[in-house]
């Protein structure tokens, strides 16, 4: 997601999620918030 070639429209289509869904787990910058790090199990 730091990289701006690539946007989180696209990254979300290719994931098949929604964007909202993916900032429950990834901050806008990229690291993991609580939430992905519990899936993560880090």
């Amino acid at each position: 997601m730091t990289h701006r070639d690539t946007s989180v429209a696209a990254l979300c289509r290719e994931l098949g999620i929604r964007p909202v869904t993916l900032y429950r787990y990834v901050g806008p910058q990229g690291q993991l918030r609580e939430q992905g790090r519990k899936v993560l199990g880090s």
